[in-house]
């Protein structure tokens, strides 16, 4: 008690570790463990990690037409959770996800348009389905890391390193591909669920 007869209340290391936001490295190092359990045996993951994932300017995802767009969140508007999988069979230590909205059968793709754009698809498919084909799958493939600060993470394509996963500075435009450095956000904040 101090001396107005009050307790004081000093933070146990429980309580300070809850408080603890983890970046995106820590939040997915489950999905690539550094040593397999049970002798030589992979980690298996039976459901997606889900994620709510915004940019840094407060642009959250949505399905729009069969459409990811990035736009302010309003009361009418679901919340969309995207589904990660890990890629097992490319370097763990770029922590290579799949992603797509949860619910919809559909995966995040890289792909170049006819015209040479490259750009970002929703291709019909189950994301569980690829992590369980232990294939390369570099289209559907985005390298995850903290970027930023510890609170923001970025997502590359593997199919075309250098270009990342981005929203326009404009609210309800479609998600896509962009390099850094430009006008477009690249940073995203996230929160599993």
């Amino acid at each position: 008690m101090d001396s107005k007869g009050s307790t004081s209340h000093t933070p146990k290391p429980q309580e300070e570790k809850e408080c603890h936001k983890k970046t995106w490295n820590e939040e997915i190092a489950d999905l690539f463990p550094k040593k397999p359990m049970s002798g030589n045996v992979p980690v298996k993951v039976d459901n997606p990690y889900l994620y709510r994932i915004w940019d840094v300017s407060q642009k959250y995802f949505f399905l729009v037409n069969n459409i990811l767009v990035a736009k302010h969140q309003d009361s009418n508007a679901p919340e969309l959770l995207m589904e990660v999988f890990p890629n097992t069979v490319l370097d763990p230590e770029m922590m290579p996800i799949f992603m797509g909205p949860q619910g919809s059968k559909q995966c995040l793709s890289c792909e170049k348009s006819p015209e040479g754009q490259i750009q970002l698809q929703l291709k019909e498919g189950d994301i569980k389905t690829l992590y369980d084909k232990k294939e390369e799958s570099l289209a559907f493939t985005l390298y995850s890391k903290t970027d930023g600060s510890p609170e923001t993470c970025s997502f590359e394509s593997a199919e075309f390193p250098g270009w990342f996963l981005s929203t326009s500075s404009e609210s309800n435009k479609p998600v896509g591909l962009s390099r850094q450095g430009g006008t477009e956000n690249t940073l995203f904040y996230f929160k599993r669920h």
